[in-house]
């Protein structure tokens, strides 16, 4: 089975010569990954991206030089120390990306004195792929272009009850609905989307569910308000997804975004016989000045223990 990686180097001009070696290397004599201690030879080769005729957009032609490949097998560890003993005219300005198989995002390496060392941070895939969430579920920071989304789901926690069909314009004609979205994002907004990509989908992103923090005035209060300083979390699955672990998926990770960022607490509303309420309090969120007759609970959960 093949075991893919793909590789990027920028260098300066004057060390296309050095880059040309390293691509005879790695088409030669690279040590090789899955195969016998100390097997060596082909794994791939480096392509320049930024030729002569190489616009990258607009009309101005790259101002460095790049070369790309797609490595079969190749020993990374290995491909690292090669790069670093590579006589580089200058090695200040060598920088090395590299992208494994089970990695979604690029590791780049830039010499620090005489030594390669790794700038991006170890473990990027666990903030995008949380542990326990379903295989075919991803998650995201929300963007300005996810507020329509967010209004679904806003109409869609109306609605939450069986039998309750409020039209999606009553709801988010509603002030004390839009404004859990309206300006989306605003002035410290936070928020999580779960996307599903499967077959299903076409194997293109789809939004499933998302969960975000809003601060709201007191002239203004949200139905969990708290205290202007306390964020009131919203959050929505999409019907066809509902009971999969994504709620709890997205909660965990809002939350310790949240907290991360330096959030003290969060609060939220639900109503009695919501369902949902469970899920609450087994992360963390408790009844915050409980009042007899009130359909609807206010919660609340402390992120920073020692605050």
């Amino acid at each position: 089975m093949s075991h893919v990686a793909n590789i990027m180097i920028s260098v300066e001009f004057t060390d296309r010569p050095a880059v040309e070696a390293l691509s005879q290397w790695l088409r030669t004599s690279a040590p090789r990954r899955g195969y016998e201690p100390g097997a060596v030879g082909w794994v791939g080769s480096l392509n320049e991206t930024t030729g002569s005729d190489t616009h990258w957009g607009g009309g101005k032609y790259p101002e460095c030089e790049v070369f790309a490949g797609a490595l079969n097998h190749a020993d990374l560890a290995g491909l690292v120390a090669h790069v670093e003993r590579v006589p580089w005219v200058h090695p200040e300005l060598v920088q090395l990306f590299v992208m494994d198989q089970e990695q979604s995002y690029f590791r780049v390496w830039m010499f620090h004195g005489p030594r390669l060392r790794q700038i991006a941070p170890e473990g990027r895939e666990d903030d995008i792929y949380p542990d326990g969430g379903p295989s075919d579920i991803h998650t995201r920071f929300a963007l300005a272009d996810d507020a329509e989304f967010l209004r679904d789901l806003v109409v869609a926690a109306v609605n939450w009850a069986p039998g309750r069909d409020v039209s999606r314009e009553a709801v988010l004609s509603d002030p004390r609905n839009a404004h859990y979205v309206d300006g989306w994002p605003g002035r410290g907004d936070l928020g999580i989307v779960a996307l599903s990509t499967g077959e299903a989908t076409g194997w293109q992103p789809l939004p499933v569910g998302a969960a975000w923090l809003r601060y709201l005035p007191a002239e203004d209060p949200g139905y969990g308000f708290v205290d202007p300083a306390v964020p009131e979390l919203s959050i929505g699955i999409t019907a066809a997804q509902c009971g999969r672990g994504i709620g709890t998926l997205l909660i965990r990770r809002l939350l310790r975004t949240a907290a991360e960022a330096g959030v003290d607490r969060v609060s939220l509303s639900v109503e009695r016989d919501n369902p949902a309420l469970r899920l609450y309090e087994r992360e963390g969120f408790r009844v915050h000045d409980p009042r007899e007759g009130e359909d609807a609970l206010t919660m609340v959960t402390r992120l920073r223990r020692d605050s």
